[in-house]
């Protein structure tokens, strides 16, 4: 029994190495793909009809596929391969399949033939020509090519985590950043038109690049409608609630957007919106992400086996590592973040206005990443145990708050910053609220004496290295947004100041954290 624990958790700690390695090249895939997209397009009209038209798009993607399915899919293909047979696991995905391609194709016409309506009534404010309307109509139709191809990509990546395969689910991402990368590229050539075709193309590579991985699995896939399949009334069960909350989840972003491009010069701030919470992804996808993709098959695994008490050891370490880790990185976008933005993207047609629309937005952002990230696995856990419905209802309840206190503060007269902020609050609001209802569904989860002293460390921490930064950054040549800053001149100087100053930070936090840790456990 001993045994078999140490060989799990080596498993567990090989799988989360290799999914937080995918997502880091993901993310360094994904800053190359902004750097280059930032130079050529900058918060230009054009940057912000792409933002608007694939924030649209996802929305079919992220709903059908991407976390509705895949939520609620794992649970019970992971039930049906250990309790009966591969075979019948492998039908189930058929018709899982077969369903969610039939849906995801008629959301798309419908979205096709909605388009010319739904652009003005989502970005139709003082922000946004008609012209800028018009491409974000056209952008929208071609972009409706990629959902079928990144639903298939993401079912394969749901069936390969479901049976503890990582490494191809993990590089896919990477290859659809680096299509749309290629695409970029062509900017002097095609325009945005040719960054908008890569995103075709990388949907496209995200597809094939798991297919290898899935045949080896023995994958054995054909049409069909599974009417004899109990199993598939039980996926669409779950879905349902999932689509909702993962509805209102991408809809609190795209109102956060719709909200900016009622602001002056609202194509540009909504542009800004878009590269600031790029930057507020890099540490919840790397960290954050990366830990919940790896726990959630253990945790459905943990709850089909009945060991209730495993399962709150799992949800609390996953959570003690996020925060050990966003924490700290949220202190870092608040300080040295404006200065991040200009290193990545100052250059080109990103200028300073860009920056100081980006900075604004980023500050507003960097207070949601630690509730962003520790939602993500208490989400997870609640979908591992099949209750779809709290998690959906608190999810429902942060959109309506977001929508509503941005509205308010633009009526007050808010810039672009005080709609990231009331993103931020309501993001932390959820999160308070997913652990309450959390703490009731599994008892005892949250008494961990351990767990609560260490991210009280934590938390001290990192206001007191935030605090080193924010007033080293005033050291650093071009360390804050009103510096000046000519590229590529001070560029080096830039870098090596965050580089030193960023390493001097984490050490101090590792110190603080680590050596007064040591001898006591998590939990």
């Amino acid at each position: 029994m001993q045994l078999s624990a140490v060989l799990r958790r080596l498993s567990t700690q090989r799988n989360s190495l290799i999914v937080m390695g995918g997502f880091v090249v993901s993310r360094l895939t994904g800053l190359i793909r902004d750097i280059v997209a930032s130079y050529y397009f900058g918060t230009s009209a054009e940057m912000a009809a792409y933002g608007a038209a694939i924030s649209t798009v996802d929305l079919l993607y992220l709903v059908i596929i991407g976390g509705a399915l895949g939520s609620s899919f794992i649970p019970v293909f992971i039930e049906v391969w250990e309790r009966e047979r591969p075979a019948r696991a492998w039908e189930l995905a058929s018709a899982v399949v077969t369903w969610a391609l039939m849906i995801l194709a008629l959301a798309s016409a419908g979205l096709f033939v909605a388009a010319p309506w739904l652009a003005p009534l989502l970005y139709g404010g003082q922000g946004f020509t008609a012209e800028t309307l018009e491409l974000i109509v056209a952008l929208t139709r071609l972009f409706l090519l990629s959902p079928l191809l990144l639903g298939l990509g993401g079912l394969a990546m749901a069936a390969l985590n479901a049976r503890d395969r990582f490494t191809m689910p993990a590089l896919a991402p990477s290859i659809y950043n680096l299509g749309i990368t290629g695409g970029a590229l062509l900017a002097p050539w095609l325009g945005i038109w040719g960054m908008a075709w890569g995103v075709v193309i990388g949907a496209l590579g995200y597809l094939l690049i798991q297919l290898p991985a899935l045949f080896a699995l023995g994958m054995h896939l054909r049409p069909q409608l599974g009417r004899h399949l109990p199993e598939l009334g039980k996926v669409a069960q779950a879905m349902g609630p999932r689509v909702i909350g993962q509805a209102a989840a991408h809809l609190s972003i795209v109102a956060t957007l719709a909200l900016a491009a009622r602001l002056p010069d609202g194509d540009a701030k909504l542009a800004g919106l878009r590269w600031a919470y790029q930057l507020m992804l890099l540490p919840y996808g790397v960290f954050a992400l990366s830990l919940s993709t790896v726990a959630f098959p253990r945790l459905a695994r943990l709850v089909a086996e009945g060991r209730l008490a495993e399962l709150s050891d799992d949800v609390r370490t996953t959570l003690g590592r996020i925060l050990w880790l966003t924490l700290p990185a949220t202190a870092g976008l608040l300080t040295l973040g404006p200065a991040l933005a200009r290193v990545l993207f100052e250059r080109g047609a990103f200028d300073s206005l860009s920056l100081s629309y980006t900075a604004g937005a980023l500050t507003g952002y960097a207070f949601a990443l630690p509730a962003f990230a520790a939602s993500e696995i208490m989400i997870r856990a609640f979908y591992a145990m099949q209750r779809t419905w709290p998690p959906v209802l608190i999810g429902i309840g942060q959109v309506a708050l977001n929508i509503g206190l941005g509205a308010t503060l633009l009526v007050a007269g808010v810039d672009v910053s005080g709609l990231a902020i009331a993103f931020s609050i309501a993001n932390s609001l959820e999160a308070l609220a997913l652990a309450i209802v959390l703490g009731r569904t599994i008892p005892g989860l949250w008494r961990a004496p351990a767990l609560w002293r260490r991210l009280l460390i934590a938390l001290g921490a990192s206001i007191a290295v935030g605090v080193l930064w924010w007033y080293a950054r005033e050291l650093i040549p071009g360390g804050t947004p009103a510096a000046g800053y000519r590229w590529p001149d001070d560029l080096a100087g830039l870098l090596v100041g965050l580089a030193v100053t960023g390493s001097v930070g984490v050490a101090i936090y590792a110190a603080l954290t680590i050596l007064p840790d040591r001898r006591r456990p998590l939990a």
